[in-house]
């Protein structure tokens, strides 16, 4: 009899163990949320200064404008400013033909990085640290709130990449609550893309989602501050 008194109090201490165990939320810092097979990539355009993109961007434009039917004359000062252009940008160790060439494919792996997401965290319970936005559901119309990396948006910067922005399914927002205030937030994640917009001045930016996440419990302070918040 003591030993299946002692058996079931085992068992009883495995489940609650589980339980506890399966409650835990996964500590998840931004940059886990893009797909990582997505992120490394060949970018030329990556490392270029300012002006060596703005040289290059001048080049293009010459290029494109060379397309047209010139007078001679135009034709001759257009094709002599490319070359320039083009042999300052060779002086820097830079292919700027190479580089133009890869606009289109560049232009792909920069919007993968931007959307995928990691499918590791895909229904894992897990809890974020970021800043609370309320924003206009395109579809319906509902304001939705959505966890932000940073307080970039409300400073009328651009939003984060969609595969840094999470919608919140919550029933009600935590206190206190202001325009991106540091919260923490648990919940179970899930890949989905959502389109939202915020009003700036007298216009609106498309805030655009790729995660939603199911909230069971969200801090704007306490036991669980958003970090630098």
């Amino acid at each position: 009899m003591r030993n299946l008194r002692s058996s079931g109090f085992v068992l009883f201490l495995c489940v609650f163990a589980q339980c506890a165990l399966a409650q835990t939320p996964m500590e998840v810092d931004w940059p886990v949320l893009a797909d990582p097979d997505g992120q490394q990539f060949d970018d030329p355009y990556r490392d270029l200064t300012k002006q060596q993109f703005e040289s290059l961007m001048a080049l293009a434009r010459l290029q494109l404008a060379l397309r047209a039917e010139l007078a001679e004359e135009e034709r001759t000062d257009l094709e002599k400013r490319a070359l320039d252009l083009s042999q300052d940008l060779q002086s820097q160790g830079l292919d700027p033909d190479w580089i133009l060439a890869q606009r289109e494919a560049v232009a792909q792996r920069r919007q993968r990085a931007a959307l995928a997401t990691n499918a590791e965290l895909e229904g894992e319970y897990v809890e974020l640290r970021g800043y609370l936005l309320v924003a206009r559901d395109i579809e319906n119309g509902a304001m939705v709130a959505h966890l932000l990396p940073d307080r970039g948006v409300c400073m009328h910067l651009p939003p984060p990449l969609p595969n840094q922005v999470v919608k919140l399914a919550i029933k009600q927002l935590p206190e206190p609550l202001g325009a991106c205030i540091a919260a923490a937030v648990r919940g179970r994640l899930s890949a989905a893309e959502t389109r939202a917009t915020i009003p700036v001045f007298d216009d609106t930016i498309l805030l655009w989602s790729r995660w939603h996440l199911e909230v069971n419990e969200a801090i704007t302070s306490g036991i669980f501050p958003a970090e630098n918040g």
